[in-house]
């Protein structure tokens, strides 16, 4: 008995030694990820509040950032795939280049065409038609895959670069109409290719990539005037001028504006410019020089995905893809989700229509109701343009951290306070103000309509060729909605309008995102309650197995 009581005794001091010393264990741990926790600026409490897809995206970004050099080095799929979006961004620097391009040669192709500036003015109206058909046919082909998706890119953007080399060369008005249809065409295909293709490559991950796309075509169309310039003809000093103008196409989308017209030309200048130069002929035009250049920068650009069509790297895209889809299917609410998708539609179609209206009408405002002269209205467009692609250069930082959602509300309320103090500092006639709200005007309506993309593919629909092309036709008819009903409102009553007209449609565009708002939101909480039933399912069929 007292062998066994000592025995006992024994194990007893056994067991509080590894007690102790697991609790030593416990503690050192404690006091280890207290630390880390210190060190990584974040208290429990702070972790604690924050929403769990916040929480689980910081960390799968810190992850991300720890994993990348080692993914690039080690994985050649992932290498492939940065590769592949560095060919998209650069294909969009293209597109910005070609739209950017357009407005300060407008007069050249005028001169080349002997016609007036109204008939010239149809040049942009055929290049929207053009765009509507292109977006169009390209979502068709793109989704139902009938040639390689690459391959699909590469014909766009070599397309884009043999018609814009014939179009200095077209001395008749009908064929120039003609090419200008069929560059428009090929711009948006290249735009509908672009878009999907990026979304098709990254999926919900591409919020920075994207960004970088649309960043690449607004610097596109800043580079784009100042290389065409030295080989404009100085015409009454018009012409040249159209370059710092032409600043503004760094719109939000390729969709070009009808409005384009009224605020990179003086029209007066013009007139007398299409009058002298169809009498006399005596200047040959050197256009056909940076149209040339352009030409070989689509090529070029075009070439990687060539080569990306030989590798066969889409088919190896689509079966990874086709894993996240059979993962992350969207069986449920399919009502919800097309709804909240109409009204996403709807919301690109008024914001093009505030923002092609006010980088359109803004130089025709300001000289009309403030009385500025023309310069002072181009250097106001070109910092509102300069802001524009300030903000979409920050977005591509800034997207990782806030939900699609949160970018949108955020910019829209700003866009809104912008316009409010647009309108009532042009109202008292406050210079100051008026550049102050403009600036910002320009830099909330930065991330507006790639951020929409990204919503809709995380909660609505994915986005496919298809519903590329439909966001691009929205877009479309947007930019030719309110140019007519501007031009009268101001001609006939007040130029005032300007202001009342874009204030009441970004009241309508918060309206409208707070019904999307609503409708993910209806969607996240059907989802929520399908996942707890079957989970209760699961737990009953669980706990019947046992018995």
């Amino acid at each position: 008995m007292r062998g066994l009581d000592k025995q006992n005794m024994k194990n007893c001091d056994i067991n509080e030694h590894d007690d102790d010393t697991e609790a030593s264990r416990m503690l050192v741990t404690d006091s280890y990820e207290e630390s880390y926790i210190r060190d990584d600026g974040n208290d429990l409490d702070e972790e604690i509040r924050k929403e769990p897809a916040q929480l689980s995206t910081e960390r799968d970004s810190r992850k991300n950032e720890e994993t990348l050099w080692i993914r690039l080095k080690n994985d050649k799929f992932i290498r492939t795939k940065y590769i592949l979006t560095t060919a998209y961004i650069v294909s969009f620097l293209t597109l910005g280049w070609v739209e950017g391009q357009f407005g300060p040669t407008f007069p050249e192709l005028r001169v080349i065409a002997q016609i007036t500036l109204e008939k010239g003015s149809f040049f942009f109206t055929m290049v929207t038609v053009g765009y509507v058909l292109g977006s169009v046919l390209m979502g068709y082909l793109f989704d139902r895959q009938t040639l390689n998706r690459d391959l699909m890119v590469f014909l766009a953007t070599s397309g884009y670069g043999v018609v814009i080399a014939i179009v200095p060369w077209c001395g008749i008005y009908e064929v120039m109409l003609i090419i200008h249809v069929i560059k428009g065409a090929f711009g948006g295909a290249l735009d509908t290719c672009g878009n999907a293709g990026m979304v098709m490559v990254w999926g919900t991950e591409g919020d920075a990539y994207f960004s970088a796309l649309h960043f690449s075509f607004a610097l596109g169309g800043i580079l784009s005037p100042l290389a065409t310039a030295p080989y404009l003809k100085s015409r009454d000093g018009s012409v040249n001028s159209t370059a710092m103008n032409r600043i503004k196409d760094l719109s939000n989308s390729t969709i070009p504006s009808y409005s384009d017209v009224d605020s990179t030309l003086d029209i007066k200048n013009l007139s007398n410019l299409s009058s002298n130069q169809t009498s006399s002929g005596d200047e040959t035009s050197t256009v056909y020089i940076p149209y040339t250049m352009t030409t070989g920068l689509c090529i070029l650009t075009s070439l990687p995905f060539f080569v990306f069509c030989c590798m066969s790297f889409q088919k190896t895209l689509e079966i990874e893809k086709a894993k996240e889809e059979v993962e992350n299917r969207r069986k449920t609410q399919k009502r919800l989700r097309i709804l909240g998708f109409i009204n996403m539609v709807i919301y690109i179609a008024v914001y093009f229509a505030v923002e092609n209206s006010f980088e359109g009408f803004l130089t025709t405002f300001v000289m009309s109701e403030l009385h500025w002269t023309n310069s002072q209205g181009s250097y106001i467009t070109s910092g509102h343009w300069a802001a524009f692609a300030t903000g979409r250069f920050l977005a591509i930082f800034i997207v990782g951290f806030f939900r699609p959602r949160k970018m949108i509300f955020t910019f829209n309320a700003m866009m809104l306070i912008s316009l409010l103090g647009f309108l009532i500092v042009s109202f008292h006639n406050v210079t100051i103000g008026v550049w102050i709200f403009t600036l910002t005007t320009g830099f909330s309506m930065s991330v507006i309509f790639p951020t929409v993309f990204m919503w809709t593919e995380q909660t609505f629909l994915r986005v496919t060729g298809k519903i590329a092309s439909i966001f691009l036709v929205a877009a479309s008819v947007g930019s030719m909605i309110n140019p007519p009903l501007l031009a009268v409102l101001m001609e006939t009553f007040s130029p005032m309008w300007f202001g009342y007209i874009l204030f009441g449609e970004t009241v309508a565009l918060f309206l409208l995102y707070f019904v999307g708002l609503y409708v993910s939101r209806k969607i996240s909480s059907l989802e929520s309650l399908e996942a707890d039933a079957e989970l209760a399912v699961s737990n009953d069929d669980t706990e019947a197995h046992k018995e």
